[in-house]
């Protein structure tokens, strides 16, 4: 009898202690995203980004926009999924379309600028706590073809990449940029809805990539088209994050 009742006093203060935590559950799950922190950029539009979690020096995660981006929005839907992983910031760019939105049609040269003023003015805030080398920079459709052609020129910075909608296009020949002695891109991931209208072009970026032994990792997503899809945020692109992040130093 004593055993039964110690028994269930222990299921009762179990029951208790699982209904404590219930609501910090059903609020984790609905939990809104804050508005990102912003940050002027000399000679630029301003930037926006997440702080990291955790302590320490950590990686930098770039969001580059396609055409007629919305860089606060954007930078809200990354930070569900890279924050975990380390600073989320998203530069915009120079240029403006029709419908207010930014874009990068200054060209790639003054797409780097941006970058690297964007860098310059976060390190300037926070010092070391930004990463210098071992950073991903993340691309989307006109930003594919930015991020592309920057993390070529930066290597050193941007040795990660994660390409949204890459194309073959985007490149000229990149056997010198790339070649052994040169390179310093560690690890990129592909990633193109298989139903986007670069798909077979990204499985040619992938080819060219494996030829000069640059360690890639190719993936068309079944039912996607040319999206960022904010409600799979997570399972879209943790794994992807996952594996650029923990690249060997």
């Amino acid at each position: 009898m004593l055993r039964r009742s110690m028994r269930s006093v222990l299921l009762a203060l179990l029951a208790t202690a699982l209904l404590a935590l219930l609501p910090r559950v059903a609020f984790a799950k609905t939990a809104t995203i804050p508005d990102p922190l912003r940050i002027a950029v000399p000679g630029a539009p301003d930037a926006y980004y997440y702080k990291p979690q955790g302590r320490g020096s950590k990686p930098v995660i770039m969001y580059l926009h396609g055409r007629g981006g919305r860089p606060a929005e954007d930078c809200r839907k990354w930070a569900r999924v890279a924050t975990q992983f380390g600073w989320v910031v998203c530069p915009s760019g120079s240029g403006v379309n029709d419908a207010g939105g930014r874009t990068w049609t200054n060209g790639t040269a003054d797409a780097q600028r941006v970058i690297d003023a964007t860098l310059t003015a976060l390190r300037d805030k926070y010092k070391g706590k930004l990463q210098r080398r071992g950073n991903v920079l993340v691309g989307f459709s006109e930003g594919a073809w930015v991020a592309m052609n920057v993390g070529l020129k930066d290597q050193r910075t941007w040795s990660r990449w994660l390409i949204l909608g890459a194309s073959d296009a985007y490149w000229g020949d990149v056997s010198e940029a790339l070649a052994k002695d040169k390179r310093k891109v560690e690890r990129v991931y592909l990633l193109t809805g298989e139903n986007d209208g670069v798909a077979r072009n990204t499985v040619r970026v992938g080819e060219t990539l494996k030829k000069v032994k640059v360690p890639v990792r190719v993936k068309l997503v079944a039912g996607m088209g040319h999206e960022v899809p904010s409600d799979r945020m997570i399972s879209t692109y943790r794994r992807p994050l996952a594996w650029l992040v923990n690249a060997s130093k």
